[in-house]
């Protein structure tokens, strides 16, 4: 009896998993550091940012948020700039929008500033903003962050198009704030993708999923992801941070099914 009683035991006691702090200050530390431009009475058009973007930041387009008074010189920009897959997971910044997958040319948030009062653009008006291009994508459309919970989501309102030239693709900006370079990559015939581990609690872990003919970057949420192209090769990347702060990732190649799948991290 004493026997069969410690054996019951140890087959109904569980490892206890790994626990994890939130990787989000590491994220924070590899992020883009915003660019800060002032623009005087001789303006700056285009303004170029670090890695390409091009800005004519027009004086009069722009007023304060709760009155319309004309904004005397100077004036600061601020920029953003996410082109690559890298760029977009430090910075959380999936490519999703309403729940559907995009493909992106970049994503880039563009701010105007009067001393401390961030500024709108005035009704009916824009700014002309061009981001580089390295790949000849049509049907390109006009993408704006809105935010959300607990990530910013995409949306095509206000509509516009980018038009394409040698080395641009170019719109008019009407919004200030996140504004992308994207369009709808959803299919009907989709997957979803669960994630589970026998060694480590999940809870704080960032997990992304990038699909490379996409140009896309997924961000799960509550260990699910959205929908997936069935039969799209992907890369999971995931990030933890122990108490100590050291670093732990996982990392995996694989091409999804026709069917709903679980990951094993």
């Amino acid at each position: 009896l004493l026997i069969i009683a410690s054996c019951s035991k140890e087959r109904t006691q569980t490892k206890a998993l790994n626990q994890y702090n939130s990787p989000n200050d590491y994220l924070n530390s590899k992020k883009q550091v915003e660019q800060v431009d002032t623009i005087y009475p001789n303006g700056k058009c285009p303004l170029t940012g670090k890695y390409g973007t091009e800005i004519c930041p027009t004086r009069t387009d722009i007023t304060y948020p709760d009155k319309s008074d004309s904004i005397q010189y100077p004036f600061i920009v601020k920029l953003v700039e996410l082109y690559t897959p890298m760029d977009m997971i430090y910075y959380q910044m999936p490519s999703i929008g309403g729940g559907n997958i995009l493909t992106t040319v970049g994503e880039v948030r563009i701010r105007a500033f009067k001393d401390t009062t961030e500024l709108v653009l005035r009704p009916a008006h824009s700014w002309s903003v061009s981001l580089p291009k390295k790949d000849t994508l049509t049907n390109m459309k006009q993408y704006y962050g809105i935010a959300s919970t607990p990530l910013i989501d995409w949306t095509a309102t206000p509509s516009g198009i980018f038009s394409i030239n040698k080395s641009l693709y170019s719109a008019e900006d009407l919004k200030l704030g996140w504004f992308a370079c994207d369009k709808d990559a959803s299919t009907s015939n989709s997957v979803s993708l669960s994630f589970t581990s026998n060694t480590d609690n999940l809870t704080n872990v960032a997990i992304f999923i990038y699909i490379p003919s996409l140009k896309s970057i997924m961000q799960v949420s509550n260990m699910n992801s959205g929908k997936i192209p069935a039969g799209s090769s992907i890369k999971i990347i995931a990030f933890a941070q122990s108490a100590s702060t050291k670093l732990y990732s996982f990392y995996k190649e694989m091409t999804v099914g026709q069917n709903d799948e679980v990951i094993d991290v």
